[in-house]
């Protein structure tokens, strides 16, 4: 127990020193801000690995990580689907790919591809459908994949939760990037 200086009265250092740390630990136990909702996922129609169609409903009450990749690229999207592969593997959070390349990323083109990935298709969709829709969520939702007025992949993972609501960005090298996102769905999950 602290009983102050001999003489009486604490000097102001301490009174301060004691506030301060008071007020660290009150911020230590700070409940973390909710994440914003940044837009609003609508419903949408597209075709799965399998040649299913697979509407967007379908995702309501999950939590979802998606990205737009494609195939035959040899740049971020291998990345991307190996840190997808890791989301599988560590959190319950389905996982959603839409591909970019409509022409040469047929449902059986997809399917072979999720299978190099290890995808549990019954937690990680990968999706095609008319240029169209696939604009639509790129653009107007998630705000990534325009080049030049064309839909083109992204280097990002995007975080929807139970309620299809866009909630987060992340790119998608770094570790700290990576460990947002994991802090990011445990926050959301406990939300829902």
């Amino acid at each position: 127990m602290y009983v102050g200086r001999a003489g009486g009265g604490d000097s102001e250092y301490e009174v301060t020193r004691r506030v301060w740390l008071a007020a660290m630990g009150l911020v230590g136990c700070a409940k973390k801000p909710s994440l914003p909702v940044q837009a609003t996922v609508p419903e949408f129609s597209l075709t799965d690995q399998n040649g299913q169609p697979f509407l967007g409903s379908s995702l309501t009450g999950k939590i979802w990580v998606a990205n737009f990749m494609f195939t035959s690229c040899t740049a971020t999207c291998p990345r991307q689907s190996t840190l997808l592969q890791r989301l599988q593997r560590e959190t319950a959070v389905n996982l959603v790919s839409f591909t970019v390349d409509v022409k040469r990323d047929t449902p059986e083109v997809l399917a072979a591809y999720a299978k190099r990935f290890g995808a549990d298709p019954a937690r990680w969709h990968f999706l095609t459908g008319p240029e169209a829709a696939l604009h639509q969520l790129a653009f107007s939702v998630f705000q990534v994949g325009m080049v030049d007025g064309k839909l083109e992949h992204s280097s990002r993972l995007l975080l929807v939760d139970a309620k299809r609501g866009y909630r987060g960005s992340y790119p998608s090298v770094g570790e700290e990037s990576i460990n947002r996102l994991l802090a990011d769905i445990e926050q959301i999950s406990k939300e829902n």
